[in-house]
């Protein structure tokens, strides 16, 4: 779990020494771009728990599923919004991602109640890194190639 939090943080950190690359104005906005999800994830993990209750009563397989669907969508909408750059479409897709993660029953010790079945996010983990790592595998790297 440790490991997929770090890869999307990089990622992060990816974009936003891009966007600082560009031009000091584009840099922070990058940077508020992967700031806004960490923020409203962590407003819902905190006030709307039942939430998670939910997503964690997802059986293992499916929820697998869904989070590498999940993971591929990410990487296919980054590859073709990232042209726009109307808004950092990329930094708040991974950042929504690793917000999503980050405040799961589990990832945060003492975080979140421990009476969640954690056990069942490690197929989320799981799911969106394999997700991620299979569209870069068959469909290469989408920063900066949007077609």
């Amino acid at each position: 779990m440790l490991a997929t939090l770090a890869s999307l943080a990089l990622i992060c950190g990816y974009l936003v020494i891009s966007a600082f690359s560009t031009s000091f104005a584009a840099g922070i906005r990058s940077t508020a771009g992967i700031l806004l999800p960490l923020v409203v994830g962590g407003f819902v993990a905190v006030f709307n728990r039942n939430l998670f209750d939910r997503l964690s009563s997802v059986p293992v397989v499916p929820a697998f599923i869904i989070a590498l669907i999940f993971g591929v969508v990410i990487m296919v909408l980054i590859r073709h919004l990232d042209a726009l750059r109307f808004a950092p479409i990329p930094e708040l897709i991974i950042s929504a991602g690793l917000s999503a993660l980050l405040y799961a029953p589990g990832a945060l010790p003492g975080f979140m109640n421990a009476s969640h079945d954690s056990d069942k996010w490690v197929a989320y983990y799981f799911g969106i890194v394999s997700g991620m790592l299979g569209y870069v595998v068959f469909m290469g790297f989408p920063f900066g190639q949007a077609t």
